[in-house]
């Protein structure tokens, strides 16, 4: 057998965080570096950092440093602005040679930036002998896997919903914030980067989705609501005054043809406590399928810390981390043993074989 994979975490942030801990639950899995963004954090030992007895290795804000760290794969899990702010330094580790894994929303990158820098991805993974990868549990698991699979179960499909639902009432305030709660829908609208990221991810969804089922959409369309409360929340985060926004909805929509219904609807809720779900969906429904066909299928999916105790958290340290970050993180180091011995070049979401699409002859052209 050989030895444990070696990784560097890139952004020990709340993603990193939840990595770090994981890879110290293992024992085939090394922490052999991190990169970490402020100053005053360099010099610590990762375990330290996050609040778990120390692992014998030092986070470091030098990234030529860190990048010339031998490993496996790095786990990229920095900031993400919106703008894609990171593909420099992505194209810079890969032409470096190091192998990347990240949940950042570059899952069908082909479906979704233009030519230029899909080449320019192509030629830095050719450049060091590096492997691309993206994955994360939504994009990629729940909307490329679960659902995907899930259409086996029919012979002809005319509508698929997905919609996620992240209760944020834990959440930092200053992140609730920025996120547009607390605020008039016009004060939410006018700061539009929580909803250029939640964008991205949703348009490699909706795009993934067409392309995995043979799907043509005539078009795309992106949508972000704010609805308000019609009373005040009261809750440990922040409070929500009545009349401003307890729930933001981002849409991404995928039309054939000229159909005024959408064929594919991905939904996301940040809400604020179970009162500001939508109407018709329950408090344990973190994720929910709907495939109108024949026959037609209705699948939800929850996740918590423990189902046995009903853990809303899982604790590291002194910190409350969300189960969906551990969930997003699991696919990152699943990945190893693939990346590892993949070729050089992007390497793509994992799809189910055999998959329902509208004419079977398009399993074969792909």
């Amino acid at each position: 057998m050989r030895d444990p994979y070696k990784v560097v975490v890139w952004g020990p942030g709340g993603l990193g965080t939840a990595c770090i801990y994981e890879i110290a639950q293992r024992e085939d899995i090394e922490l052999v570096g991190v990169r970490c963004f402020n100053p005053e954090k360099s010099g610590t030992d990762a375990g330290t950092l996050i609040g778990i007895d120390p692992m014998g290795v030092t986070a470091s804000d030098d990234k030529e440093a860190v990048a010339a760290i031998e490993c496996d794969a790095i786990i990229f899990t920095p900031r993400d602005l919106g703008n894609y702010n990171n593909d420099e330094e992505l194209l810079w580790l890969l032409r470096s040679g190091r192998n990347i894994i990240t949940v950042l929303p570059y899952q069908h990158v082909r479906l979704t930036r233009d030519e230029d820098f899909v080449k320019q991805l192509e030629a830095a993974c050719e450049e060091g002998g590096s492997v691309f990868h993206a994955t994360g549990v939504d994009p990629d698991v729940i909307s490329d896997r679960v659902l995907a699979g899930l259409t086996g179960f029919c012979n002809d499909i005319t509508r698929i919903k997905l919609q996620e639902n992240w209760d944020f009432q834990f959440t930092p305030p200053e992140t609730m914030a920025l996120c547009g709660f607390a605020k008039t829908p016009e004060e939410a609208r006018a700061m539009p980067v929580a909803a250029i990221i939640a964008d991205n991810f949703l348009t490699q969804v909706c795009r993934g989705v067409g392309h995995s089922l043979g799907v043509e959409y005539s078009r795309v369309e992106n949508t972000n609501d704010y609805i308000t409360t019609d009373k005040e929340i009261v809750q440990e985060s922040m409070n929500i005054p009545a009349g401003t926004v307890g729930r933001v909805t981002h849409r991404c929509k995928g039309y054939v043809g000229d159909a005024t219904e959408p064929f594919f609807e991905v939904e996301v809720n940040w809400h604020s406590g179970a009162d500001m779900l939508p109407e018709g969906t329950e408090p344990d429904q973190y994720w929910v399928i709907d495939i109108e066909g024949r026959p037609s299928i209705k699948t939800t999916v929850d996740i918590k810390a423990s189902l046995e105790t009903r853990s809303r958290f899982i604790p590291i340290g002194d910190m409350n981390s969300e189960p969906g970050y551990h969930a997003t993180i699991a696919p990152c180091l699943q990945a190893l043993p693939v990346v590892a011995n993949a070729k050089p070049g992007i390497l793509p979401v994992t799809l189910p074989q055999m998959r329902w699409m509208p004419d079977y002859r398009q399993a074969e052209a792909n």
